[in-house]
């Protein structure tokens, strides 16, 4: 009999444990992608650059799988809710009798993967579920209670000496068993082209591996001083594809752990901070388990549900184009608009702005922010949505609000990153750039946005606002 590997996010050959043991058991191997577009495009709001980019890679994973022998079919329909009955068809047609797959952790994922189980085994059909997705799956980081961590500090120390246990660091390969196939299914069109294809995001696992390699021996060392920097590449730019599976976090890990001997622990300091990345990372996955509350766009904070968000259009529509009137903010925004990414620092200065200045649902941002990423993790962006709104988990005290110009000052020293995405400021001086209203106005340039809020009234606002709820 034959195995299907259910391909969902871990689009990639190497360290991908569902498909190296289908190959290590079955002779014979089938591969499925299965893309509902009303749940991600309409529910889970997936942007169509996201969507670009797993369908270009896509047509390359399907090359790499055919020279293994393994043969992909990829597959359109509407929503997660027809997944059993299309994986059963195919199972059936086939004469596949076991299924494999990667464990994914958000509510409607694991409500789907557990449908598709039961409709399998109505069918006799065994699925073999893995764990692909994370460095240390939810449920292996405990608390000495036996709780899941509800604060990032503790969760990454407890995360590290679980990775530090951690023996099988080894590469895994499937072992490809059969022919190599010659006749692969044509690939069905993108159901949401995009036509801003950026060469910034090449697809193919060894390109990405590649990528990353170049990030190791440029950046890495470097990369605690550098990351916050958003007017140079100090970052890896790997998130587009951990989101899709392209590459595990354990090759990533792995590269790590050969550079100390004692790994976790041990690293330089740029190496120690980038592995604090991926621990945030998993951090929120494992909330998504722990809480599927977060999947239904709740505070994770009970006591601040109560916030009255001002209902502001105008206001958020300004925000959305990168037309507040403060620099860093519409740098930001306008990098996001025309790039399909955001510096990760100024994701942190636009929520904020979003939320406390303009004292808007930070649920409208999250959204919106998922529909123009090409890196859209819902768990990673409610994560930081709820951070920067002081209402989730290990989040900012509420009394801190970020002063854009301030922080404009400390992370773009010399405008530069201002200047490359805001045209109408390409010829304000440094001593000007953060806020350019007054020589701007004495040269008659009115260009530029006026300023959409006096900054200080505004965190009063908010601090009253919040104030309020918390004390209830």
């Amino acid at each position: 009999m034959a195995a299907l590997v259910w391909f969902r996010n871990d689009l990639r050959i190497q360290d991908n444990p569902a498909l190296a043991q289908a190959c290590a058991e079955h002779d014979k191997v089938y591969a499925l992608y299965l893309f509902p577009k009303t749940t991600f495009v309409d529910t889970h709001f997936w942007s169509p650059r996201k969507t670009d980019l797993l369908w270009r890679h896509l047509q390359q994973l399907q090359q790499d799988l055919a020279a293994s022998g393994v043969l992909l079919k990829v597959k359109c329909h509407d929503t997660f809710s027809q997944s059993g009955s299309i994986i059963s068809d195919f199972c059936a047609e086939n004469g596949v009798n076991e299924v494999y797959f990667n464990a994914e952790y958000p509510v409607h994922e694991a409500r789907r993967d557990k449908a598709v189980e039961v409709a399998l085994k109505h069918h006799n059909v065994t699925t073999i579920i893995k764990h692909g997705l994370l460095l240390v799956p939810p449920g292996q980081v405990k608390t000495q209670q036996g709780d899941y961590y509800k604060v990032f500090t503790p969760f990454n120390k407890a995360w590290r000496k679980v990775l530090a246990e951690h023996t099988d660091w080894q590469l895994t390969q499937p072992t490809a068993k059969q022919t190599t196939v010659s006749d692969t299914p044509q690939i069905p069109d993108c159901p949401a082209p995009c036509t801003d294809t950026s060469s910034d995001w090449p697809v193919g696992e060894q390109s990405v591996l590649s990528k990353f390699g170049q990030f190791v021996g440029h950046s890495l060392a470097d990369y605690h001083e550098q990351r916050d920097k958003p007017a140079i590449e100090g970052t890896s730019k790997l998130s587009a594809y951990l989101e899709l599976g392209v590459v595990s976090p354990k090759t990533l890990a792995r590269n790590l752990q050969s550079l100390s001997p004692s790994f976790p622990h041990g690293l330089e300091k740029g190496a120690d901070t980038w592995l604090t990345e991926l621990a945030w990372r998993e951090f929120y996955q494992h909330l998504m388990f722990f809480e599927p509350r977060l999947s239904r766009g709740e505070n994770y904070q009970k006591q601040t549900q109560g916030v009255p968000w001002r209902d502001a259009e105008d206001d958020f529509k300004r925000w959305c184009e990168g037309r507040t009137g403060y620099p860093i903010v519409d740098a930001g925004m306008r990098q996001l608009n025309q790039t399909g990414w955001m510096h990760n620092r100024l994701r942190m200065i636009t929520a904020n702005f979003l939320v406390k200045d303009l004292l808007i649902d930070w649920r409208k941002g999250e959204q919106y922010f998922m529909q123009n990423l090409i890196d859209g993790s819902f768990p990673a962006n409610n994560g930081g949505w709820q951070w920067s709104a002081s209402v989730g988990t290990d989040a900012v005290p509420y009394f801190r609000v970020f002063n854009p110009i301030r922080q404009s000052e400390k992370f773009d020293p010399d405008g530069s990153y201002i200047r490359k995405w805001i045209d109408e400021l390409k010829d304000v001086p440094t001593k000007h750039i953060y806020w350019p209203h007054s020589w701007l106005k004495q040269r008659n340039q009115q260009d530029y946005a006026a300023p959409i809020v006096d900054h200080s009234a505004a965190r009063e606002r908010f601090l009253t606002t919040f104030k309020q709820v918390k004390n209830g």
